[in-house]
């Protein structure tokens, strides 16, 4: 019994001792894959920044940065690398130069390692803003295009249209200094760049049903951050949860041709490490092939190293898998692993030999074995409760979220029976607003100041469309699109359309004294049918096609700043109950010559005069 005991607390422990161990490695993977994921959502924000803003100057890029480089201590500096064609090249240096940057050139490297004026090329990617500045000064105006190892970093991102991470390349001998030999290189000067690709459309005024993935003559540019991982690995792991073990982090030779081509062994590159005991480590530094062999067995795979034992973790960030190896060392050994447990048992075993003492033993173990499965049952059914008020929180949120993207009735059809939803409406009212002006005010203002206004005009409209009982279909830039008619059918669809009209003239003259601005809305109005519906599998959009939409959109495109206009169409439902003003026949893009009305105002608003005069209109 004795013997059996022994061997049942010897196996305990081992399995122990692995549970420890794996939970432990695994928090630790979990730690970095978190502080790793916060960088590169970090960089995500910056290039949402850039996508959703047309200016940004020095001192803005400055600010914008300034957070993320104190907070992420694996980004040491932040570059805005725009795109810019030979024929912007001189005009871009000139307007550097008249901001306070009197020597700043588009520069590449010439054959002695030497910054030079670029030669002439088709498009050049000069680092135009870096923060931070004081030690980066020298490369501003650097074509990183001109090095290969950098200009195929650049194309990947662009080729996927997302943030990549590059494998490790040279970077300050490389760029700042003049190039060394490469024995002479230090593995301090090797980084890894985070490349987030910029788009903007070119045309603002595109119709609504012509949207698509950004093109290669979107692009406008990159934010690039220089990532150093080792200063992650330096700063977090340390202290007891790392005691007594070292950390390696490899490239994955897969997901990188140029890895595998360098290390034939498979075995991947060293990114970073950590070593408990610095003193008695061997020399690694990042660059070099990740020195270990991996066993398959299972999630959790053994290493064999020099007689060292450890666990691996992969680790996904944005475009790469990294594997994370720690290695035990002689004193994690000799302090974790000890089986003292098995022999106080044994040894216990062997004196307790009286059948009253083991059967006391034996009750009361099972005792204390029913009242810890009784607490484990009520701490799950805690924890099961617990879980099904957070799925009910978590499905309340997720139904309001669909509200707000979708008509109430289009989402409890997409809830009851996911499929494609498309509906013929024979007769619908579409109203396309646009605010003139708008995008000289945006160059003036700084980019919150402009989201902000825009933000207030939108909000604005949104209350009316609730108002009249319109659907807001989506907004374009600093354009608007509003129906009536759908996805319920109303018989006066047009009428509150028109209404919408002029109290959205009503909201703007209001923020424009409030402001002191001089907005005026270009407003254009069309019924006809239309097909409705959603499309996809996710991002999902209420969105209208069909004949009907463009003339909207035209209606608006051909109009009179301040005025409403409106087809044919619209003027024969509405021409009983409003004063229209008749524009004449007008070309129309698409449909040749077109009759158009200005709406005026509503007829049971005019006021008639109380002499004998000519009748006078009185807007109420």
């Amino acid at each position: 019994m004795s013997a059996i005991a022994f061997v049942l607390v010897w196996n305990w422990e081992n399995r122990r001792r692995d549970y420890e161990l794996s939970r432990r490695t695994e928090a630790i993977a979990n730690t970095l894959q978190q502080e790793l994921g916060s960088d590169l959502e970090a960089i995500r924000t910056i290039g949402d920044f850039f996508t959703a803003s047309t200016n940004i100057d020095g001192s803005s890029f400055q600010r914008l940065v300034q957070r993320p480089l104190s907070q992420h201590l694996s980004i040491e500096a932040f570059m805005w690398v725009p795109r810019i064609s030979d024929r912007q090249r001189y005009d871009y240096e000139a307007n550097f130069r008249e901001q306070g940057n009197p020597d700043f050139a588009i520069k590449e490297k010439n054959d002695r390692g030497e910054l030079v004026l670029s030669s002439e090329q088709l498009e050049y990617f000069p680092i135009s803003y870096i923060q931070p500045i004081s030690k980066n000064h020298p490369i501003l105006g650097f074509n990183l295009a001109d090095q290969e190892i950098y200009r195929q970093g650049l194309a990947a991102a662009a080729q996927k249209q997302q943030l990549i991470i590059t494998e490790l390349v040279p970077w300050e001998q490389n760029v700042i200094a003049k190039v060394l030999p490469e024995e002479a290189r230090s593995a301090n000067d090797l980084r890894a760049f985070a490349i987030q690709p910029i788009y903007h459309s070119q045309d603002q005024n595109q119709d609504s049903e012509n949207f698509s993935e950004p093109s290669d003559a979107d692009l406008q540019g990159y934010i690039v951050a220089i990532l150093r991982v080792q200063n992650l690995f330096d700063e977090k792991l340390r202290g007891s949860v790392v005691k007594n073990m070292n950390l390696y982090l490899c490239d994955v030779p897969e997901n990188n041709p140029q890895n595998l081509a360098k290390n034939s062994d498979n075995s991947g590159v060293l990114l970073a490490f950590y070593e408990s005991d610095r003193s008695t480590s061997k020399l690694v530094v990042p660059g070099v092939s990740c020195p270990f062999t991996e066993n398959n067995q299972g999630r959790y795979e053994f290493l064999e190293s020099e007689e060292s034992q450890g666990v691996r973790h992969t680790i996904q960030v944005a475009n790469q898998s990294w594997n994370l190896y720690l290695m035990l060392t002689e004193e994690y050994r000799e302090i974790e692993t000890k089986h003292w447990r098995s022999f106080a048992t044994l040894m216990i075993g062997l004196l307790w030999t009286l059948i009253p003492v083991t059967y006391m033993v034996t009750s009361m173990s099972r005792t204390a074995q029913i009242e810890k499965l009784a607490q484990e049952r009520t701490q799950q059914a805690e924890q099961l409760q617990q879980a099904f008020q957070q799925l009910e929180i978590e499905q309340k949120t997720s139904e309001r979220l669909l509200l707000n993207v979708l008509p109430e009735p289009i989402a409890k059809r997409l809830k009851q029976k996911p499929e494609i939803i498309a509906d013929s409406f024979a007769s619908v009212t579409i109203l396309f607003a646009d605010i003139v002006g708008f995008t000289k005010v945006s160059t003036r203002i700084s980019a919150p100041k402009l989201v902000e206004l825009l933000n207030e005009i939108f909000s604005a409209f949104d209350e009316l469309a609730i108002h009249h009982g319109l659907e807001k279909i989506k907004t374009i830039g600093d354009a608007y699109m509003v129906v009536g008619g759908l996805p319920v059918e109303r018989p006066d669809h047009a009428a509150a359309i028109a209404e919408m009209a002029l109290d959205m003239q009503e909201a703007i003259a209001r923020i424009d004294i409030k402001h002191r601005e001089a907005f005026c809305m270009r407003i254009g109005i069309h019924t006809g049918p239309v097909v409705a519906g959603v499309i996809g599998t996710n991002k999902f959009i209420y969105d209208l096609w069909g004949d009907a939409v463009n003339l909207a959109s035209r209606m608006e495109s051909h109009g009179i700043p301040g005025c409403i206009q409106v087809s044919e169409a619209t003027y024969n439902l509405l021409q009983d109950k409003y004063i229209f003003e008749k524009r004449g026949s007008i070309p129309v893009k698409g449909r040749g010559e077109m009759t158009t009305y200005l709406l005026l105002t509503n007829k049971k608003h005019i006021v008639p005069a109380v002499d004998n005069s000519p009748p006078s209109f009185k807007s109420i």
